[in-house]
């Protein structure tokens, strides 16, 4: 098999499963994220918050802080308001047990399904009747939720059903859940939480200083708890915590629809700079004379009991100062501008570009070393321009990470050693003629074959005349007589 063909046909198996692999695995993962927030970074200013999961059905969503947007202010919550009760309606100020459960079952009578009470209610040495006349009229809504401040001490205590019920366990918030804040007890004894189905969120840390920015989170032993105030915007989406998301420095989102807040890497949110007025503030007295159309029809749920006495301390106030504004900026997503996608193109349109990468990936493997690496640092560059450009440009999410694949696995197919076969110098092949051997007859055929053939006789020229004439001369002559012997011999 040709050597070229092994390196086309190994480049195209490598590029292809790389690439189709990265493709299929990497969307929603961290790398695809971090890809996309990078990319983002470079394209716009300030702080991002990124949503989605880069998939076809749930694309990836950014979002930034906008100076134009600003808390919808129809999104903040009906308020009755507990203040220092300066007419004397109830037995005692501030009210007792039995006050409160009074306020309560007008509630409940002015057609309120879910309630939510931001003052905390504990007493020293509570009334038995009031008390119980109090957990009774908590017990008849739909939903309740029930505000505490938490602190953090020497001795810790069991964290309470109402707080566990509405906790999550630190493993499933995505960053270091080490920097949020620690609490381990409730620094007033005899809270009040409501009965087996109410909820309970936090309304201030006491170990936090008061700021800007506020706690949206702590961290009770291993596990998570929120605050009042974003348990209430949970109550009135109807959103389960389950669903919730969390990002430390990032964001929080309520729910694959919710809103979506910002948080710092601490958990803090930052608070509105304007207060808000809830959308309706009624006092706690109104409500015993109410009419049924006390409570506002159109307002949204739940209508919330806030502590405003004079008596309190300053951070109870601070917290009722801002928690009309709060809620309404974290159900407005105040703050932030409205969220642009960025979708992927269709699944046969990026199968299609993903082949065009392989397929050029698989042409370059004939070429020679400089122009193959040259080809593989040109296809990366174009992979990063074209991202660029469909981000920028078109608002679309290609799928660069496959294609970038693609081109690696090529490149390391480029980068493996190769046996290269040594040159054998061609020569004509030498012809070795080699002569049959000769198989004699029997001897009596061979006198047979030598009887059988006939001598042609041979048939010499005649003699010139000359040698003839000379021939006969010498036979002619006479014979030599023998001379006599002289005398003395």
């Amino acid at each position: 098999m040709n050597g070229k063909f092994q390196l086309r046909l190994g480049v195209l198996v490598a590029a292809a499963l790389l690439g189709l692999g990265v493709w299929k695995w990497c969307p929603g993962t961290m790398l695809d994220r971090t890809a996309f927030s990078s990319l983002a970074a470079s394209a716009a200013n300030g702080s991002l918050f990124i949503s989605g999961n880069g998939t076809h059905a749930d694309a990836w969503k950014l979002r930034t802080f906008s100076p134009t947007a600003r808390t919808d202010q129809q999104q903040a919550p009906v308020i009755v308001s507990l203040d220092d009760d300066l007419h004397g309606f109830f037995q005692s100020s501030p009210p007792a047990p039995i006050d409160m459960a009074v306020i309560f079952s007008n509630f409940h009578r002015l057609g309120a399904k879910k309630a939510a009470a931001a003052a905390v209610l504990a007493w020293e040495k509570p009334d038995p009747i009031g008390l119980a006349a109090l957990e009774k009229s908590l017990s008849r809504f739909e939903s309740l939720v029930m505000a505490a401040p938490l602190s953090r001490g020497v001795v810790a205590t069991p964290m309470p059903p109402a707080f566990r019920r509405t906790s999550i366990e630190a493993k499933d918030v995505r960053g270091d859940v080490s920097s949020l804040p620690l609490v381990n007890r409730l620094p007033i004894p005899g809270i009040i939480l409501g009965g087996e189905t109410a909820l309970a969120g936090f309304s201030m840390l006491e170990s936090e200083v008061a700021s800007r920015s506020l706690p949206l989170m702590a961290r009770w032993e291993d596990r998570i708890v929120f605050s009042f105030s974003l348990l209430t915007v949970l109550q009135r989406l109807d959103l389960p915590l389950d669903g919730v998301e969390i990002r430390l420095g990032e964001f929080l989102k309520l729910g694959p629809a919710g809103p979506i807040v910002p948080v710092d890497e601490f958990g803090r949110f930052k608070m509105p700079n304007k207060a808000i007025p809830g959308y309706a503030e009624i006092s706690a007295e109104a409500l015993i004379d109410g009419g049924d159309d006390l409570f506002p029809k159109q307002a949204p749920d739940p209508v919330i009991l806030r502590d405003d006495q004079s008596a309190a301390e300053p951070a109870t106030r601070e917290f009722s100062k801002n928690l009309s504004a709060v809620i309404a900026s974290i159900t407005s997503n105040g703050g932030l501008s409205d969220a642009h996608e960025y979708p992927r193109l269709a699944e046969k349109w990026e199968i299609a570009l993903l082949s065009l990468v392989v397929l050029a990936l698989t042409a370059l493997a004939g070429a020679a070393d400089f122009t193959r690496f040259l080809g593989v640092a040109l296809m990366v560059g174009g992979c990063v321009a074209a991202q660029w450009i469909a981000f920028g440009t078109a608002s679309v999410w290609l799928p660069g990470l496959p294609m970038g694949a693609a081109v690696l696995g090529a490149a390391g197919m480029f980068l493996l050693p190769r046996k290269v076969a040594p040159e054998i110098a061609v020569t004509p092949p030498v012809v070795v003629v080699v002569p049959e051997p000769v198989v004699e007859p029997p001897a009596r055929k061979v006198v047979a074959k030598k009887r059988a053939v006939k001598k042609e006789p041979v048939t010499e020229p005649a003699p010139k005349k000359t040698a003839a004439k000379k021939t006969a001369r010498k036979t002619a002559a006479k014979p030599r007589t023998k001379k006599p012997p002289l005398d003395g011999e």
